[in-house]
């Protein structure tokens, strides 16, 4: 069976496909929930401490995880090995290092480097994807607001 006919493999990816789309929507609705983002310092600084305690705040945090936990249960099949309890409260308490340590403890000596970059590039990707998303809803929503528009 070839890679692209595994079902396994077809799910890991749709699963770092649905990270990158969490990402850019929720971009995009940030900036349009939250327009000040966009604007000066001071207003920023305001409206990250509404987003932070905001429900959409929540609801990406734990569509994230889910998306993540998708993965690494494909993954985990596929490589016919069982996660402790442990490292599954790792993924969700800080992603960024406990994932890296299992692809480091699952993969054999030469794939570990590659599977830990491609890691990295799934954050980096993300990134990307969640500022396009914020361009895609400041174009939306009309652009920041400007400084004299209430006067």
């Amino acid at each position: 069976m070839s890679p692209a006919d595994d079902p396994l493999q077809r799910r890991k990816t749709q699963a770092i496909a649905a990270v990158f789309g969490i990402h850019l929507v929720f971009g995009a609705v940030l900036v349009m929930l939250h327009p000040d983002l966009a604007s000066n310092q001071e207003a920023m600084q305001q409206a990250m401490v509404s987003v932070r305690s905001s429900g959409v705040s929540y609801l990406y945090q734990i569509a994230v995880l889910v998306a993540c936990f998708v993965w690494l249960g494909c993954d985990s099949r596929q490589l016919d090995i069982r996660r402790p309890w442990w490292l599954n409260l790792g993924v969700i308490f800080l992603t960024s290092v406990f994932v890296p340590y299992y692809l480091y403890k699952t993969r054999p000596a030469g794939q570990r480097g590659a599977a830990i970059m491609a890691f990295l590039g799934i954050l980096f990707g993300s990134f990307v994807a969640m500022s396009a998303g914020m361009f895609l809803g400041l174009a939306i929503h009309g652009g920041p607001p400007s400084a004299g528009a209430g006067i």
